[in-house]
């Protein structure tokens, strides 16, 4: 019933008609309250229609609870509906796979970097043959390696500007 659902979710959505989605999303989340999965595509179609507050509301509350639902996943992922909605809306085949990728670069723009690459990552679990999504991977992966380095030559400056600022002057 999970599949049929993501799949309807992802038909209406690639389909562009973003209202049925958003009734999908939130029939899903009405009945599994801690799916975050259903939380992120509301956050994406929200988004797509200009209803940038409660996007953000969306993506925050997402942001929230990946934590606490992570674990369970990881244990037995059978035993909780949130996972079991993961796996339908990731899974090898899924009709999501437009929306994951579409999702990706919203939380990228919105600097969301994780759950960017979270969602760029299940674009490609779904659809394996999706270049774009490889790209989007890549960059966004070059990005953090950039901005890494570029944080620890400011922590380095940082630390040899305070040591030269406490040694006496002579």
């Amino acid at each position: 019933m999970i599949d049929a659902l993501f799949d309807l979710l992802g038909t209406f959505y690639q389909s562009g008609q973003l209202e049925q989605a958003e009734w999908i999303a939130r029939s899903i989340l009405e009945a599994i309250p801690d799916d975050i999965v259903s939380l992120q595509f509301l956050g994406l179609l929200y988004y797509r229609s200009a209803r940038r507050s409660e996007a953000m509301q969306a993506f925050n509350a997402a942001h929230i609870d990946a934590p606490a639902a992570a674990p369970a996943a990881a244990g037995d992922p059978d035993l909780r509906a949130s996972a079991q909605c993961l796996r339908a809306a990731s899974g090898h085949g899924s009709t999501l796979a437009g929306a994951w990728y579409d999702l990706g670069l919203v939380l990228f723009r919105l600097g969301r970097y994780g759950q960017a690459l979270a969602a760029l990552q299940a674009a490609i679990a779904a659809r394996p043959d999706y270049p774009a999504a490889q790209t989007a991977v890549r960059r966004i992966s070059g990005f953090f390696a950039h901005r890494r380095a570029h944080s620890k030559r400011q922590q380095t400056a940082l630390a040899v500007a305070n040591t030269l600022d406490s040694q006496p002057k002579s």
